[in-house]
């Protein structure tokens, strides 16, 4: 039976004040929370495959060690989870369900980090946010899965946007300029969400030295 999820009007979720002192996770499937909380299959998948991709392209930059790629899969599988809670607020909702229901597939260690990637894959980031992030309970996790987190949801922040028209988008050709990788993107909504990743990419420009830039062919 699916648990009623409450969001607070700001991003709290510190320790386990929302589900008291004896608060434990749940751990669910990756199918029973696609079943539970009506996730779009498709979009997952295609935001999954982006992930993975763009995972591997910028290997040699992002610093993620290779045994993270398949945390970085399943987060982006999960990133939706709260739109059928409160589509506005999703990022919101879907850090709640997944403190109450971490995915199964993933160590426990990881569980945090799944919620706050989720969190972190919708609005705008900018420097000021990060500091804010850091006193609440995003802050008291370890430094190598704040590390962690901050990394996969600039990634998975990328992979969202490329498709965000739901267009099938796809990575074109990639070239490295000095300090600049360069994508095309191909599909019918390329011009879309070619734009979308340029915004999206604020969190990778505030973690690396390298930019990143997209336009559509």
């Amino acid at each position: 039976m699916k648990k009623e999820i409450s969001v607070n009007s700001d991003d709290g979720l510190e320790g386990n004040e929302q589900y008291g002192e004896d608060f434990s996770p749940e751990p669910l499937s990756l199918e029973a929370l696609f079943h539970m909380y009506g996730i779009e299959r498709s979009h997952a998948d295609n935001v999954a495959r982006n992930a993975l991709e763009l995972f591997d392209i910028l290997d040699s930059i992002h610093g993620l060690d290779p045994e993270m790629r398949k945390f970085v899969e399943i987060a982006a599988l999960v990133h939706d989870t709260g739109v059928a809670t409160d589509f506005e607020n999703h990022h919101k909702a879907g850090r709640a369900i997944l403190r109450l229901h971490p995915p199964a597939e993933l160590p426990e260690r990881l569980w945090p980090v799944v919620a706050w990637t989720t969190f972190l894959h919708k609005k705008k980031i900018g420097k000021n946010k990060l500091s804010k992030l850091r006193g609440k309970s995003f802050g008291k996790m370890p430094d190598d899965l704040q590390d962690l987190t901050l990394k996969a949801a600039a990634l998975i922040r990328l992979a969202d946007a490329l498709d965000y028209s739901r267009m099938e988008s796809r990575l074109g050709k990639v070239t490295l300029d000095k300090k600049i990788v360069k994508f095309e993107i191909g599909g019918h909504g390329a011009a879309i969400d070619a734009e979308r990743m340029n915004q999206k990419g604020d969190l990778w420009h505030l973690l690396y030295d390298t930019r990143l830039e997209f336009r559509p062919v």
